[in-house]
């Protein structure tokens, strides 16, 4: 036996193992890969949400039902109301005819599910924007509506509002990249739909102008902007008349986000310093071309003023900015409010109609949003 083999044999009878430093190493630097595995896979996860998250919108289109439900389960106490198909032996026929489904809904409170109106928001399972079709829904629903919204022996008379929900709007002049409501109301269609900081600055922040939206990150929140695409269709006899600046978005804070008018737009040039001169002229060059007040008609002339609108049969459409929310916003309502002309002959006065929109805010996705960009 010799000297190597002695050894050997004296660490095997004392526990000892002559081999086991390296096979530590060996396993430290196993583990020590597996660690640099695992933190490369962390970092892939992570830079992918940032992406995707990037690319989401912060403002979308209403509550889904299936948020709702969620909530519900883990807290049955939950404040909310998830809303079934209002008087279903009335209503089911007519969806099912109609191929649409009940998706989102504005979440309302319990103690005001009787007093305030609830609505429902139908999606056609194609998510195919059809005018004729829409229209032939609402034909039926309308039958229908005052006995659904009839009062009950353990309820109030409840406001049934709808709304439908689309993607693709193939429809519009400008494509959007985001889904679309639409609601009609006494003959007046209008739908709407939010454009991201960067799809904006895509398509107009470029060559030689800025983009009419165009901001930098050291503006306030109030001096930023929120824009929304949006398309009236006057069905009336009537002319309608539009004015962005009667215009709003609320939160669930009772904030208010008022509407942006081409000189608002203007203003807003001269609080950064970088934006001047040729840039700034193209860019509201290009504003005239694109937001909706200047692509309306004249429809009535006043003295030194006229008002805009849209006529009788005929459709217009564009941008319209609102200040930008605030980070804290959760729940948004879009108002637009349009004002009926009467009938010539008539005694009746204008009216105007609120053209309410349900939409939700991320405070995650917003701050997620790249910086604002020149192409």
């Amino acid at each position: 036996m010799n000297w190597f083999t002695k050894q050997t044999k004296a660490g095997e009878c004392a526990g000892r193992n002559p081999y086991r430093p390296a096979q530590i190493k060996g396993q430290q630097m196993k583990y020590l890969l597996l660690n640099i595995g695992v933190l490369f896979l962390l970092g892939l996860s992570v830079l992918g949400c940032g992406q995707s998250l990037q690319s989401m919108s912060p403002i979308q289109p209403v509550h889904n039902i299936v948020d709702a439900q969620m909530e519900l389960d883990n807290n049955s106490s939950a404040d909310v109301v998830v809303p079934a198909v209002p008087a279903a032996k009335l209503a089911n026929p007519i969806i099912e005819k109609h191929g649409l489904q009940t998706v989102g809904f504005r979440l309302v409170k319990k103690k005001d599910a009787n007093a305030k109106a609830l609505t429902y928001v139908f999606a056609s399972p194609e998510y195919a924007y059809a005018v004729e079709e829409w229209n032939n829904f609402l034909t039926d629903w309308i039958e229908v509506q005052p006995e659904i919204e009839l009062p009950t022996a353990d309820e109030d008379r409840k406001e049934v509002d709808v709304v439908f929900l689309a993607d693709f709007p193939e429809t519009f002049d400008i494509q959007a990249r985001q889904p679309f409501l639409t609601k009609t109301i006494d003959g007046i269609t209008v739908s709407i739909c939010y454009w991201r900081r960067t799809d904006l600055d895509r398509k107009y922040n470029r060559g030689n102008a800025f983009s009419p939206f165009y901001e930098t990150e050291a503006l306030r929140q109030g001096d930023k902007t929120d824009v929304f695409y949006v398309k009236i269709t006057n069905n009336r006899n009537e002319h309608v008349i539009f004015d962005v600046k009667k215009c709003e978005m609320t939160d669930q804070g009772d904030n208010f986000y008022p509407g942006m008018d081409i000189d608002d737009l203007e203003e807003r040039f001269t609080y950064m310093s970088r934006a001047s001169g040729l840039y700034v002229k193209k860019g509201l060059e290009k504003a005239r071309e694109i937001l909706l007040e200047k692509r309306m008609p004249i429809v009535e002339r006043q003295v030194g003023a006229h008002r805009v609108g849209v006529r009788p049969g005929e459709s217009a459409e564009g941008f319209v900015p609102f200040r930008q929310v605030k980070l804290n916003a959760v729940d948004l309502s879009v108002i637009l409010r349009i004002e009926k002309a009467p009938p010539p002959d008539g005694a009746q006065r204008y009216q105007t109609i609120e053209f309410r929109f349900p939409f939700t805010h991320s405070r995650g996705i917003r701050v997620a949003q790249p910086s604002p960009q020149r192409y």
